[in-house]
Parts: structure tokens; sequence; C-alpha cells
């Protein structure tokens, strides 16, 4: 809104992504922390060294179930993240399916393996959750084509609040704690959705009991698992658990009446 609003500019305007053609693609995002560009014939000394990545404790592929795990999870998150966002979504391609270049983050000269999409060997359960997120999307529009100020309907219901894993509204100070890695986006007036929505993100590295706001929510979306499903049913008398790296989304539903594409 600081760039586009003041200029007419539409929200759809705005281009999401955390993975473009240049740099680490997704897979090698949460597998590698260093370029491996051998194969340019350049002494690994092209391509950026600034890739902000984690390879989750073992640099490169493993048969580590634990590093594997994680390194699914932070996928997911990060595919969530872009596809839910309000603007339009953009995929590297491959990055659905868990393409690797190998850790080579500037593979402008490999017409080969390296980037070639291996579609027999794609990642089935990251595609379906994929579809899954991408679906929820369409259906929900979780934020609608314009600017949320935090004002009130004519019901009451801002269109917009944030939240602090306490329950407490975000605001002040709280928003410049470096420590803060757990929030909540209540979107009050969604695009598509004819019932509150609730968006829950923790980039902690462990658990995290979030208090919600007041009401009946149901997960439609939990990151932590392979397909994204979640069947969690709650009120705000009891503390939704966020998984580690994980993002939620919930549906109001006391209204619980979902528009359908």
């Amino acid at each position: 809104a600081d760039l586009y609003r003041a200029q007419r500019r539409a929200q759809a305007e705005s281009i999401n992504y955390v993975v473009s053609h240049d740099g680490f693609n997704l897979r090698d995002l949460v597998t590698f922390n260093q370029r491996h560009n051998l194969a340019n014939g350049e002494h690994n000394r092209d391509g950026h060294g600034h890739n902000l990545s984690f390879n989750c404790g073992i640099e490169g592929p493993t048969d580590d179930a634990q590093v594997n795990a994680l390194r699914g999870r932070l996928q997911r998150a990060l595919l969530a993240t872009t596809l839910l966002a309000q603007g339009t979504p953009m995929l590297c391609a491959g990055d659905e399916i868990g393409h690797s270049q190998r850790g080579n983050n500037n593979p402008y000269c490999q017409d080969n393996e390296i980037t070639w999409i291996d579609w027999a060997g794609a990642d089935r359960e990251l595609l379906a959750f994929t579809a899954n997120v991408l679906r929820l999307r369409r259906r929900l529009q979780p934020f609608a084509n314009h600017w949320y100020n935090g004002a009130s309907n004519h019901q009451g219901q801002p269109d917009l609040t944030w939240f602090q894993p306490d329950g407490q509204l975000l605001q002040g100070d709280a928003w410049r704690d470096p420590n803060g890695h757990v929030l909540g986006c209540l979107i009050g007036q969604p695009g598509r959705s004819q019932a509150p929505l609730l968006l829950l993100v923790n980039a902690e590295h462990h658990d995290h009991a979030f208090t919600l706001p007041a009401g009946t929510w149901r997960a439609v979306l939990d990151t932590t698992q392979a397909d994204g499903a979640s069947h969690w049913l709650g009120q705000s008398t009891e503390p939704c658990l966020l998984g580690a790296h994980s993002l939620m989304l919930l549906v109001g539903t006391h209204t619980n009446r979902i528009a359908e594409p």
C-alpha cells in the first residue's frame, strides 16, 4: 500500500514470490547454505553468495529423515505464504514438485539435467499440497482486492486485525520486536469467504500455543501436514497449538458459509 495506493494501482499488480529464475530454487533454498556452481566452469565464483538459505543442518541431499521432514515443512510454509498473500503469486517452474538444481544458483549455461524438470522424480505430495492451497486461494481469496486499513463495517467487524500469540493486539513496539516470530492476522472482510478468516504464522523452531479471537474456528490448512489438510476445530477458550515453521488458515464457523468457486 505504501507504494501502490497513492498511485491508484490495484493490489493484483503486486507480484509476490520467494524464488525466481535467479538464485536457488525452492528445494535448494532449504538444502544448501552455499552455492555449488563448479559445473559452470567459473571456479564457483559466479552467482551471488547472499542466498538467505538454510540447509537444515546438512549440506546437500541426505537420507536423514528428520532433516528431510524439516525441509518439506519449510517448503510447504513458503509456498502457502506466497500463494495466500494479497497480490499475484509467482511460482518458479518446478518448485511445486521439489525440483533441485543441485545447489547451482546461476545455471545460465546448463541445458541438461541440472535445469531440466525431472517429471518422473516429482514430489507428488508437494504437488498435491500446492494444488490444495491454490484451491483454497481460489475458493476463499483470503485478502480481497482492496486496501485494508483496520476500519470496521456496519456490524462492527474490522477489515483486518493483527494479534500476538497471547491474543493481545499487535501494536506499537511489538511490531519492532526482533524476537516476535509468531503472529495472527484476523481477516474480517475476506475476498470470497463469507466468514472471517484467521491466518496464523509461526516462524519459531518450536511449537507455540496461540490464543484465538472470540468465536469457534475450523482449520482448513495446516502446513505441518504433508497434504495441508486439517480437521482441527476449537474455540477461543482453548489455545490452538501452532506447529514450528508452519502456517495455519482457519475459518470462523459461526457464519460458516463459504463461497464456492
